[in-house]
């Protein structure tokens, strides 16, 4: 790490001093360990992919996001497309911060870019979702999650002053707020094992989950997941009962971990959702926290790695 290039989501409103200030100490630690830096601020949303992208091509051996999932997701898209081999970092800065918790990143900004100093690349691959965005298909690159059915229609409902007001809680509220008035239409998922064998199943939810560690109230969450196993840890959510949903969020964020009917986990490396019928509804899919686009969707895992600073 000797050429760095910071992006950053400049918030608004009394919060955006607070961010350049943060931003600018990041800044001053960087240039401090000898390390030539830039940093920009991203303009609207999707904006970090193509400075990313730029940067990597201008040079830039490290390209950083500091912010939460979502800028993260952005700046992985941007180095991803470049024809350079820049690698990715974070600072966590957003309401989600689930990579940087995974990399064992402290909360404050300014720790996290000091101990990323002596972070390591090493490649990963990371995943890859297509889905259908109106009468295009869109293809995103994801490291942590991605989701299909009331994972991603939680992401859909979720106000952005929601999570400015109550950061990653907001999701909290809002999981509760549907339970208690939502109704989540079934799909059909295809997928395979780690074995080779092909599965089908109904399901109202199936998440690929990659990182081990979580925040706040998944701090107990162990599945088994990890991002250098270039594997997903499948989530099927066979069921549109919610007392299951409750009961297995309670199962996962207290550690026990009792079994849930109709809810499992496995491990696979590619699925396909698919609507069961012609009028199957607006379900849509999710990656690291970005709403993306609906059925039909196809997830796997991409044969290009990406260098990823993380601790040894």
């Amino acid at each position: 790490m000797k050429k760095t290039f910071l992006i950053y989501n400049p918030a608004s409103g009394q919060r955006r001093a607070r961010r350049e200030k943060q931003v600018g100490a990041i800044v001053q630690a960087f240039r401090g360990s000898g390390l030539e830096v830039e940093a920009s601020a991203t303009t609207h949303a999707g904006s970090a992919i193509q400075q990313a992208k730029d940067a990597a091509n201008a040079g830039f051996d490290t390209v950083i996001a500091c912010g939460g999932d979502g800028t993260l997701n952005e700046v992985l898209n941007g180095v991803v497309e470049s024809s350079a081999d820049a690698v990715l970092g974070v600072v966590p800065l957003g309401s989600g911060n689930l990579l940087a918790t995974d990399l064992r990143l402290p909360s404050d900004p300014l720790a996290a870019a000091k101990k990323l100093l002596h972070y390591k690349p090493r490649d990963i691959q990371p995943g890859v979702i297509v889905s259908q965005f109106g009468a295009k298909t869109q293809k995103r690159y994801f490291v942590v999650a991605a989701g299909v059915g009331s994972d991603a229609e939680l992401m859909y409902r979720t106000a952005v002053e929601a999570k400015d007001r109550y950061g990653r809680n907001a999701y909290f509220l809002e999981m509760f707020r549907m339970a208690l008035h939502g109704k989540y239409p079934m799909f059909q998922v295809e997928w395979t094992d780690e074995q080779g064998n092909r599965h089908k199943d109904e399901v109202t939810l199936v998440m690929a989950i990659r990182a081990r560690k979580f925040p706040g109230l998944l701090r107990f969450v162990n599945l088994g997941s990890e991002i250098a196993r270039n594997d997903y840890r499948l989530l099927l959510f066979r069921t549109d009962k919610v007392r299951r949903f409750l009961s297995y969020f309670a199962s996962v964020a207290s550690g026990i971990n009792w079994k849930v009917r109709d809810i499992d986990l496995a491990f696979s490396k590619s699925f396909r959702c698919s609507a069961l019928s012609s009028d199957g509804g607006r379900i849509y899919s999710q990656a690291d926290g970005e709403l993306l686009g609906m059925l039909p969707v196809e997830v796997s895992i991409e044969t290009k790695t990406v260098k990823l600073l993380m601790p040894d």
